[in-house]
């Protein structure tokens, strides 16, 4: 029967095969190995040929990527492709499995573990307590403006984020942990909502899996300029911390514990930023508009409801409804301006 198959290798390179697997690649028409995803021992083509007594050819992002000759095999034949880790985490593979299902090619796919899933059971961190995670790439804005928002809407909730970095097997090249904190600290000053800090709590990764795996966690000042081995790395932000993950980070990776913190308390919210500034702009005029406006009559209901109003978002701000406290801020705002729209009075923003 004709079909392409993806199979993960887990995280032990071809010791990670399943055993139900193996009688699958031996049967393989065309067997492929692609390793740009994430880094494998050298070698491992001769070693699954040795062991499993298969020809296997290593297959580069750009084949995997155009994908026609491996379709047009799979129309032929049995199709294998070996994949670190789980293979439908990488969404080239996946894009690839749509194209096959809209040809009427059969796909099947052998899961395995992950970096995914090998963080919280390295780190002890619950796996329900991990949001969005977020590749940082080489390139682009020397700020990483899309995992910075990340990891602040992850610990909002209290979540914890898992940062990937990227690893390029091309070129040989991945994103060091100590460049990778240096430009999310530097995104810290650029936006300012508190989520990355010297004292922030990190958690560093390297080679999870291998033989010489690293896990570092502390305060970034204090891990920033560590050696941490080679690639692949991942970063972890703790958000808030069950007791038994705070036990664990003290056991397990021997971070001290005046070291270990609630990441998502300090965090600001983007409303509070927001209802904080423009309470104290709104404030300002009011004060400004009550000095001049001794001549003038009528005004004194007006600026008492501008004063409601504002009393209203700072309860609502402090009561964590932070769509009312901007609704509110907002009707202070506009009430003031309504003097400068029929020509009463400037108001100085």
């Amino acid at each position: 029967m004709c079909a392409l198959h993806f199979v993960g290798l887990g995280l032990h390179g071809e010791k990670g095969i399943p055993l139900f697997a193996e009688e699958l690649i031996r049967r393989a028409d065309f067997l492929y190995i692609e390793t740009y995803t994430s880094p494998v021992e050298p070698g491992i083509e001769d070693r699954v040929a040795k062991v499993l007594g298969v020809s296997v050819r290593k297959a580069s992002r750009e084949f995997i990527e155009d994908g026609r000759l491996i379709l047009e095999q799979a129309r032929q034949g049995n199709v294998v492709i070996l994949v670190p880790g789980d293979p439908m985490i990488a969404t080239t593979h996946t894009e690839l499995r749509i194209r096959a299902a809209r040809l009427g090619i059969e796909a099947r796919v052998v899961h395995n573990s992950s970096i995914i899933s090998a963080i919280p059971g390295e780190t002890g961190l619950h796996i329900y307590n991990f949001g969005k995670t977020v590749t940082l790439t080489e390139g682009g804005p020397s700020v990483p403006i899309s995992v910075y928002h990340a990891v602040h809407q992850n610990l909002l909730l209290g979540m914890h984020t898992t940062i990937l970095l990227e690893y390029d097997s091309s070129r040989n090249f991945s994103v060091v942990p100590s460049d990778a904190f240096k430009r999310l600290l530097e995104a810290e000053n650029d936006f300012g909502y508190n989520v990355f800090a010297p004292e922030t709590l990190g958690i560093v990764t390297s080679r999870i899996g291998w033989e010489d795996q690293q896990i570092i966690g502390g305060k970034i000042s204090g891990i920033q300029t560590m050696n941490f081995g080679g690639p692949p790395h991942a970063i972890v932000i703790p958000g808030k911390l069950h007791f038994s993950e705070t036990d664990a980070l003290k056991a397990l990776l021997k971070i001290p514990e005046d070291q270990i913190r609630d990441n998502s308390s300090m965090v600001k919210r983007l409303a509070v930023s927001m209802v904080t500034k423009y309470l104290d702009k709104t404030r300002s005029a009011l004060s400004d508009a009550r000095s001049r406006a001794s001549t003038l009559t009528g005004l004194h209901d007006l600026f008492e409801n501008v004063e409601l109003y504002l009393s209203d978002a700072e309860r609502f701000l402090n009561q964590g409804q932070f769509e009312l406290a901007i609704l509110s801020v907002g009707y202070a705002e506009g009430l003031l301006d309504s003097l400068r729209l029929t020509g009463q009075m400037q108001i100085n923003w």
